[in-house]
């Protein structure tokens, strides 16, 4: 196979991959699709968690604060104004979004711990200001009532459809975000924020778009997840449960990498299905798998594969450029030196 050809293939295989799943309502059953939704989605929030800890440096242990906004967003919308869910959808995550900007003004000029407790702390402020509030169905939540107008097929298929929408914009997003300038000031600031900040990269405003860029992402997944279950509350919604599964799959795949989420989903997913039914050993035996990959492989696994010699997948890292010509400080004598 020459080289052509490889490259046509390289290229066609995602795309013939895309297309098996994206026609996948009409070969597989309800539960096949139901079970995809909640992988896609877990995806897209430990891909959102991942580009804030891993490539931003801003560990998040509220990011589920954007899970319970997205959701009650969107539920709120279709149970007061009779709005088709699809189209509640994109406001969900543009109402997402202007809720990160908020709160983005007191959590933004933080940093390390005290960030990622601040999140916490405001993650469970709003559990508590939806908790008790009589409009967001107080400690009931709210149902989405307005599925009840679309057949089993069309509901099913249009979540799935909408899962697997998010989870591709969130990869290409991620891909293209981490191989621009933008990228390279994320990554610049987590290494070295203060030679960053000297060197003119707009730190502040990298991190923002950062927050905003994973809140969004982050809400328009949370959407149809609870569009796959029909139901808000406060408790589940602004669950610990999301961001503790997000960070689990990132650390289990490989934080600070794109492969990593991926990887971390198959096995999160595969681990869950087979063992859930034993109840707390699963939890336990989570967490020691956990450790034990912290300690074993510090990259995840993504990162022992990668160290045992697997090309990466999407090449977010530019290598530098060959030098065609000796540079002017360096005589030719010395560039034939040993």
């Amino acid at each position: 196979m020459n080289a052509t050809s490889s490259t046509l293939l390289k290229s066609l295989l995602p795309l013939l991959a895309l297309l098996a799943l994206a026609c996948l309502p009409w070969y597989a059953s309800f539960a096949t699709q139901r079970l995809l939704v909640e992988a896609f989605t877990l995806f897209v929030l430990a891909t959102s968690w991942n580009l804030l800890a891993g490539y931003g440096g801003m560990v998040a242990i509220g990011h589920h604060l954007f899970v319970g906004v997205g959701a009650y967003a969107l539920f709120a919308l279709c149970t007061h104004t009779g709005l088709n869910p699809w189209l509640a959808w994109p406001v969900a995550g543009l109402v997402t979004a202007a809720v990160a900007l908020m709160v983005a003004v007191p959590l933004l000029r933080l940093t390390g711990a005290y960030f990622a407790v601040a999140t916490w702390v405001m993650a469970e402020m709003f559990r508590i200001g939806t908790l008790n509030t009589e409009w967001l169905g107080a400690g009931a939540g709210l149902p989405l009532t307005v599925m009840r107008e679309f057949g089993r097929f069309e509901r099913n298929a249009g979540v799935y459809w909408s899962a697997l929408a998010i989870a591709f914009v969130a990869l290409i997003a991620a891909h293209r975000m981490l191989r621009g300038s933008l990228g390279l000031a994320l990554m610049s600031t987590r290494d070295a924020r203060q030679a960053a900040d000297a060197n003119g990269v707009p730190v502040q405003r990298t991190r923002l778009t950062l927050w905003v860029v994973a809140a969004t992402l982050t809400g328009l997944a949370s959407g149809v997840a609870h569009m796959n279950i029909l139901q808000v509350s406060p408790d589940a919604s602004f669950s610990l449960h999301w961001t503790a599964a997000a960070l689990f799959i990132v650390v289990l795949g490989g934080i600070g990498t794109l492969e990593g989420p991926i990887l971390g989903v198959l096995v999160y997913m595969l681990l869950r299905e087979n063992f859930a039914e034993l109840g707390a050993w699963y939890f336990i035996g989570l967490g020691l798998l956990a450790m034990a990959v912290m300690v074993a492989a510090p990259g995840g696994l993504w990162g022992w594969l990668k160290g045992r010699g697997l090309p990466p997948v999407f090449h977010v890292r530019r290598p530098m450029p060959l030098a065609t010509e000796p540079s002017p400080l360096q005589s030719p004598e010395r560039k034939h030196l040993p």
